[in-house]
Formats: structure tokens, sequence, C-alpha cells
């Protein structure tokens, strides 16, 4: 599976952090499913580097935790991404993960097909106290049901083949950003 596309606008998040900008981090993750372009769900088609949103994001939740990481030379630890083997440390590294679950009741029904984790000061509609939010960007207009007001700025974003999120089904999401 191919690795996530950092954006443009993640580019620019990066580069505003650097600067001493008054931002946080990474610190939102949605999942969405495509659009009229994730026509063979085995074969999604490719990111862009232009794009600031997903296709049609359908849920969005805060982190529930944030570490360093390191590479485990012998492979052991459990935390796996694209084959390679981590360990959370409290020694500041160059490998930052950022971790994302939604949870059994949350985002039932949704074909994934996309994700992207988002940062830069991400805000909810008035009046909402969770960290999962259903909807995707709110416009009073063509989407009036969103829970999103800000969406931030897109860091990464993938396509994915698709699989369906059913009742009782937990999806786990790690970033890991190597800087």
């Amino acid at each position: 599976m191919p690795a996530g596309l950092i954006s443009d606008s993640g580019r620019v998040l990066m580069a505003r952090l650097l600067k001493g900008d008054a931002l946080e981090g990474i610190t939102h993750c949605a999942i969405g499913d495509g659009d009229g372009t994730f026509t063979n769900p085995l074969n999604p088609p490719s990111p862009s580097r232009t794009q600031t949103a997903l296709k049609h994001e359908r849920a969005r939740k805060k982190f529930h935790k944030r570490s360093f990481l390191a590479v485990d030379p012998a492979g052991q630890a459990l935390l796996v991404v694209n084959g390679v083997h981590y360990l959370e440390t409290a020694t500041p590294t160059n490998i930052l993960g950022v971790f994302f679950v939604f949870d059994e009741t949350e985002a039932n029904g949704i074909t994934v097909k996309e994700y992207g984790f988002f940062g830069g000061g991400v805000t909810y509609v008035q009046g909402h106290v969770s960290d999962y939010a259903e909807g995707g960007v709110y416009h009073a207009v063509s989407n009036p049901s969103g829970k999103v007001l800000n969406p931030g700025y897109l860091y990464e974003v993938k396509n994915l083949p698709d699989f369906n999120k059913v009742a009782d089904t937990r999806i786990e999401l790690v970033g890991v950003i190597k800087v």
C-alpha cells in the first residue's frame, strides 16, 4: 500500500510551525468515503498535493496521544507502520507518532476510502463538545449538518482500498511523521 502524501497545505503548516507561529501541529484525523473517482475499490486514485480537504469527509476525531518514536532495531515492538517496528520513547527523536482511535460506535456504516491528518487550528461548530465530529465541514448552504467549523491544514492525505466499518469495529490510525 502506498504511503500517504504530504500536501502543499501540510508544508505550509510545517513552515508556520518552524517559524514559531502560535499553531498546534497535527491534532485531528478525518476519514471519508471518497467521490466518483474512487471507482475501483482495490485500486484507489492517487491523492493530490494540492488537496486541502478529503474528497468526502464523513467523520473527524482529535488525537488521543502524541509520542516520540524510535525504530526498534530488534523488530519486536508491537507498533508496526509500513513494516517498520517502533517503540515509544520519552527521549525526543525526529519521529513523532500521532494516535487516533475511532471507537466502536463512531463512524459506523462508512466505507472508508480516504483519510487525512489535520492541524493548525481545527475547530468544531459552536455547541459541539465531543472530540468526535460527523458530517464534514460546515457550510450554511451546502452542508448545514457539518460539525467542523475550521478544518485546519490538511497535512497528509492517503487514499486506500476501501473497507466497510460496521458496528463494533474500531479504527486505529497512527500518523508517523519523520522530520
